[in-house]
This record gives structure tokens, sequence and C-alpha cells, in this order.
């Protein structure tokens, strides 16, 4: 018999009980992963479980967005965005106005004299979103020895259970917000569920599957980046100032913080260097044998850094910052965001590096390539999803556009836990 729950946190699972249904996972299913963004995430957590004769069989978790959360963490606000309408130099000013026009007018009704932002009008008129995201992961999470028909029905029970469950935490709308092109189960479910879709972003990786060796990796990439690879990493080796290496997260989670918080400023993003680092206090007493934290250095100073986190399968990227007082800091980004973590994945022996969202230009400069992500949505009123339909209908044209511009990912690597 299979039994349906809703609980609060991974932490009404028994950890060894979650180990072991996460064992052919990568890191972020493990529990402690779950648990530092159960401490990040200012919305309601819920985590949705289904058990075979009390054996943990599926999950799938969530939450409530609320005016705090961030811009990648609340669809609506992504939807209201800038950035989702992927207007650049050969677009006309008409253009841009007609695309705005048509946004508003399906958010807010033709006519409608509303000043409020985009996303606020979304969430006064549908609600706010449950929302069902991972990083870079299938948002389903099945028992190892689940087979593909077993994979259908529970993940049939698993969103019916997300629509349900929506209204009793106060959401008026389920979203989906990056799902992959390859997750073939959950695409079918939410198509069967009454879902309406739209590509948004994208997510990237570099592939290091089959490599002995870094030198071995750098040898067969085309010669111009070859050339790139070197000459970057050559100019940090060569410097007199700078120099290269990684620190421990704990010990120096004030610094990096502070470069976290200059990045998100430059990038137009409201920073709490102090938040930060309790969050990256917390993520190296959750994960401490899985955080990397590669730094560079200037003249003993820490002028750079990233984060990224040690999987069974792959390495993922968190964050880069850095002091942009700083001039003379030579390929600090290259090196920290991409060639240490390339270095690192080869040496475990691991499928590549995942690079998360946007960022394509300098991504995919270096090798990445890009797989399209689907933000799927649904609420139970037919006008409001007739009209959230039509609004995914007019940004899933600019994006996919947009998107194929770049190296694609290709789309044969399977429905299951992992996408990377």
């Amino acid at each position: 018999m299979l039994v349906t729950d809703t609980l609060r946190t991974v932490d009404d699972i028994p950890s060894p009980e979650w180990d072991a249904f996460t064992r052919a996972s990568d890191i972020d299913s493990a529990r402690g992963f779950l648990q530092f963004r159960e401490y990040l995430e200012p919305g309601e957590s819920l985590l949705l479980t289904v058990r075979s004769a009390g054996r943990l069989t599926a999950a799938l978790r969530g939450v409530v967005a609320v005016p705090e959360s961030g811009l990648t963490s609340d669809p609506w606000k992504f939807l209201g965005s800038e950035a989702v309408l992927r207007l650049d130099d050969n677009d006309s000013e008409q253009t841009g106005k007609a695309l705005r026009r048509a946004r508003s007018a399906l958010v807010r009704g033709t006519g409608s004299d509303s000043r409020l932002p985009l996303w606020q009008e979304l969430t006064r008129r549908v609600g706010p979103c449950l929302v069902i995201r991972e990083f870079d992961r299938s948002e389903l999470l099945y028992a190892p020895e689940a087979d593909e028909v077993q994979q259908a029905d529970l993940a049939a029970r698993l969103v019916r259970a997300a629509q349900s469950t929506a209204a009793d935490k106060g959401a008026g709308a389920v979203v989906f917000p990056y799902v992959s092109p390859a997750d073939t189960v959950l695409r079918a479910t939410l198509t069967a569920a009454g879902f309406r879709r739209g590509t948004l972003t994208g997510a990237s990786r570099i592939e290091t599957a089959g490599f002995d060796s870094y030198e071995e990796y750098v040898a067969a990439l085309p010669s111009r980046r070859r050339r790139l690879y070197r000459t970057e990493e050559q100019s940090l080796a060569a410097s007199d100032h700078l120099t290269s290496g990684e620190a421990d997260l704990a010990q120096h989670a004030a610094r990096v913080a502070e470069l976290e918080a200059n990045t998100l400023v430059k990038h137009g993003g409201i920073a709490d260097a102090e938040a930060i680092r309790l969050a990256r206090i917390t993520l190296a007493d959750r994960l401490p044998d899985a955080v990397r934290v590669p730094v560079v250095r200037r003249d003993g100073e820490t002028v750079a850094c990233a984060m990224h986190l040690l999987g069974r399968k792959s390495v993922v990227f968190m964050t880069y910052g850095c002091d942009y007082a700083v001039e003379d800091r030579g390929a600090a980004y290259p090196w920290a965001a991409f060639y240490h973590p390339v270095r690192t994945a080869i040496a475990h022996r691991l499928d590549g590096v995942r690079l998360g969202f946007e960022g394509f230009e300098a991504k995919t400069r270096r090798g990445a390539v890009v797989e399209p992500r689907e933000t799927w949505a649904w609420t139970p009123d037919a006008d409001a999803l007739r009209r959230l339909g039509e609004l995914l209908d007019l940004v899933d044209g600019r994006n996919s556009a947009y998107l194929s511009r770049f190296p694609q990912a290709t789309a044969d690597r399977g429905q299951g836990e992992t996408r990377s």
C-alpha cells in the first residue's frame, strides 16, 4: 500500500533512512544540503513523500514564495523581470514596448491602471507560488530500485499531492520553474495534471567524463579554447603579486561573505554580508567534507573566491565573490569559477561541473554546454491558468531563440534523479 504524506522538513526523516534513499544521488540531494536550503529560504518549506509498506520510495520538496524570496526563488519575480524578455541591440524600441505591453496586459488585464510591479500583481491575482525547484537535477527523487513504471505512478501521486496541498499552505499556484526537457517522466506527469509551460532560462555544465587528467582534458579542447585555458592559467601563475589555492570556509567565512556581497551589489542585487557569513558557516557545518573554496590572493589578501560542492557525480558551482577595487586580479574569475572545479571533477573522476543558471557567454566561452529549463505552472482557477499559459507562451519564444545561440547539451541523458 502506498501512503502519501506532507512533512515540514527533511529532519522529519531519520538520517540513516534519508541517506539510504539518496545513496545513488548527487550532493544536492544530501540531507545537509537540504538543511542548508531550509535555513536559507524564507518561506514555509514542505517535503512530500510516498511510502510503500512503510519504506520511503519517493519525495518532492517545495517552499511557498514570500515577498523576501529571491528572483530565482519566486517565479512571479522572474516572469516579471526585464531579463526574461531577452531584449538586445537587435531589437527595436518598438519591439521592446510591444513585448512589455503584451506581458502587462496578460498579467493586469487590458485597460488596467494598476501600478504594482508585475510580480506583485501576479501574487495579488493568482496568489503566492508553491515553488518546487532544484539546482539542475530532477525535482523528483525516487528510491534507487524504482523502475520507469513505478516512477510514473510515484510522480503522479506527488504532483497531485502538491496541487492539493498548495491551498492549505496559502499558495494560489504550483510552479516547477526549472524542469529539464530530458525529464520525461515529470514533464508527462505535469502535462496530464494540467500544467502550462514555457522556457525561461537554461542551465550550463562543463563535461569532464572520460578524461584521466586535466592535461588530457585541455589537450582535447578546440584550439582557441585551449589557448584561452592555458593563457589565463599561465597569467595567474606568472603574476608577481597573485597566488591561488584553497581556503577553509568556516575560518574565512567573513571574507568570503564580503566578496560575495560585492558581486551581488555589482550585478544589481541587495547584499547583507553578515547574513551571507552566517549562511556560509551553516553550509560549512552541514557539508564539511563537500565544500571547496578556491581563492586568489594579492600580496596575501584574498581578492576573489568561488564556492563549489564536491558530489558523487559532479562538482556544483555555488557562488563567486570579488574585490572589484583591486584592478590587478588577473584571471581570478575564470580560474576560481571554471578551471579549479574542472580540475577537481577530473581528479575525482566525476561527470562534470554544474554551473547553474544564466551567465551563458562566460560559461560557454570556457566550454560549457547549455540545456533549456522550462517553467511549468498550474492554478485551480481556469481563467488565471489560461492567462498564465499565454504569458508563458509569450516569453517561451524569446527565451528559446536566445538559448539556441549557445552550444547545446545533448538530450539523451535520461530521466532519472540527476541531469548531469
